[in-house]
């Protein structure tokens, strides 16, 4: 009798097995893939940015690319559409010019802009302008500043982006290969860390201590990308005056870093930092003839 029972058993399994196998998929699959519809501003990304230099930009807010430790904004389409021909034409085709062509771009700028609205503000009242993170990623934030007349402003453009682009670059850059540890030595005493937000009354201050702002006192590697990013963007004149205020014994520190800042870019990136100066200040001049809306 037990013997039947499992032979019955075994016959109702084999019926189970049989029915199932006989049963066909359905080939649609249940996950519908949503079609986004691209707008001028993606269509001109993806010609200017991602075919020429395989770079992404996100101006719709993205939450996992964004520091959840600061609460942010999105950058309007207005502001997203400026900065990104702005950034164009003051901060990528400069390089391709004194390189002689959009390698040195496409090899080592980072492959993805973050754009934010808002400022991400510290708990000590400072706040971040912009981040680069490992060589792949710059986040520019206050994007919702830029405006028509913000926009031809070049002190604004400056102080609140390209200064920032370029000093982020300019990590990415001496990250890849190392600038020479003379460049430490010169105020090796006086780097102060995260207390460089509270020591200085005012910017003559670090100036006179041989830093060209009192960020560039937090430590050597943040000295160097802002010697950098503070020549290329600023006039002879600004320059001079910017690194006179602390009196000549500051003045000449400054100058003898800007030296080893000079050298390391032309000996190691063939970069002189003159010819790109003067390349990024004549695009300068000519921004009240520059279109920043249009995306024709």
């Amino acid at each position: 009798m037990k013997i039947l029972n499992k032979i019955n058993v075994l016959l109702f399994s084999s019926v189970l097995l049989f029915s199932c196998s006989e049963e066909k998929l359905n080939p649609e699959s249940i996950f519908v893939d949503q079609k986004v519809e691209k707008n001028e501003l993606d269509n001109y990304i993806d010609q200017t940015y991602t075919k020429d230099y395989n770079i992404a930009i996100l101006y719709k807010f993205v939450e996992k690319e964004s520091d959840l430790d600061y609460n942010l904004s999105p950058a309007s389409y207005e502001s997203s559409v400026r900065m990104t021909k702005l950034l164009y034409h003051l901060g990528i085709e400069p390089y391709d010019k004194i390189t002689g062509s959009k390698d040195f771009i496409r090899k080592y700028f980072p492959k993805l802009l973050n754009y934010i609205g808002s400022p991400a503000y510290r708990n000590n009242g400072t706040y971040v302008l912009g981040t680069a993170e490992g060589g792949v990623k710059i986040t520019l934030y206050l994007l919702n500043k830029l405006d028509a007349n913000t926009g031809k402003d070049i002190a604004f453009l400056n102080n609140t982006y390209f200064h920032t682009m370029h000093h982020e670059f300019g990590h990415i850059l001496h990250q890849t290969k190392g600038y020479p540890a003379s460049f430490e030595q010169i105020t090796g005493r006086s780097y102060v860390s995260d207390a460089w937000s509270d020591v200085y009354e005012s910017e003559a201050e670090a100036t006179a201590l041989g830093f060209v702002s009192p960020y560039a006192s937090k430590e050597p590697n943040e000295d160097f990308v802002e010697t950098y990013s503070f020549y290329i963007t600023l006039s002879p004149a600004q320059w001079n005056q910017r690194i006179s205020r602390g009196g000549e014994e500051g003045k000449a520190l400054i100058e003898a870093k800007l030296d080893i800042v000079r050298t390391y870019f032309q000996n190691v990136w063939n970069i002189n930092l003159d010819e790109l100066r003067d390349e990024i200040l004549a695009r300068q001049a000519d921004l009240p003839n520059f279109d920043q809306t249009s995306l024709k």
